[in-house]
Protein backbone atom coordinates (compact mmCIF):
# COMPACT_ATOMS: atom_id res chain seq x y z
CA UNK A 1 0.00 0.00 0.00
CA UNK A 2 1.19 3.57 -0.61
CA UNK A 3 -0.05 6.83 -0.49
CA UNK A 4 -1.83 6.99 -4.39
CA UNK A 5 -3.67 3.10 -3.32
CA UNK A 6 -4.84 4.38 -0.52
CA UNK A 7 -6.42 7.58 -2.05
CA UNK A 8 -8.16 5.65 -4.70
CA UNK A 9 -9.76 3.53 -2.57
CA UNK A 10 -10.32 6.10 0.54
CA UNK A 11 -11.29 8.88 -2.20
CA UNK A 12 -13.96 10.85 -0.78
CA UNK A 13 -13.91 10.12 3.06
CA UNK A 14 -10.05 11.55 3.19
CA UNK A 15 -10.96 15.45 4.17
CA UNK A 16 -8.36 18.51 3.52
CA UNK A 17 -6.66 18.14 7.40
CA UNK A 18 -5.98 14.53 6.42
CA UNK A 19 -8.81 13.29 8.53
CA UNK A 20 -11.16 10.47 7.47
CA UNK A 21 -14.72 11.59 7.42
CA UNK A 22 -17.45 9.24 5.80
CA UNK A 23 -20.81 10.02 7.70
CA UNK A 24 -22.67 7.34 5.27
CA UNK A 25 -22.71 3.39 4.97
CA UNK A 26 -19.77 1.96 6.41
CA UNK A 27 -19.48 4.98 8.74
CA UNK A 28 -15.80 6.41 9.51
CA UNK A 29 -14.15 8.62 11.65
CA UNK A 30 -10.42 9.46 12.03
CA UNK A 31 -8.13 12.62 12.78
CA UNK A 32 -4.74 12.94 13.12
CA UNK A 33 -3.26 12.24 16.84
CA UNK A 34 -6.35 9.96 17.14
CA UNK A 35 -5.80 6.86 18.67
CA UNK A 36 -8.51 4.67 17.51
CA UNK A 37 -10.49 4.96 14.29
CA UNK A 38 -14.27 4.19 14.33
CA UNK A 39 -15.53 1.85 11.67
CA UNK A 40 -19.19 0.62 11.98
CA UNK A 41 -20.01 -1.30 9.15
CA UNK A 42 -18.75 -3.74 6.46
CA UNK A 43 -15.45 -3.07 4.67
CA UNK A 44 -13.33 -4.84 2.43
CA UNK A 45 -9.75 -6.29 3.18
CA UNK A 46 -8.57 -3.72 0.47
CA UNK A 47 -10.50 -0.53 2.79
CA UNK A 48 -9.33 -1.69 5.79
CA UNK A 49 -5.42 -1.84 4.39
CA UNK A 50 -5.76 1.55 2.94
CA UNK A 51 -7.14 2.69 6.58
CA UNK A 52 -4.50 1.28 8.54
CA UNK A 53 -1.88 3.20 5.76
CA UNK A 54 -3.38 6.44 6.47
CA UNK A 55 -3.75 6.18 10.14
CA UNK A 56 -0.34 4.98 10.21
CA UNK A 57 1.25 7.29 7.65
CA UNK A 58 -0.68 10.54 8.17
CA UNK A 59 -1.04 10.51 12.08
CA UNK A 60 1.67 13.62 12.72
CA UNK A 61 1.10 15.62 9.36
Amino acid sequence: MNEEKAREILGEIIAPDNSLISHGYPYIQWSPGDIEILIDGRIDCDALEAIAWWVKNKAEE
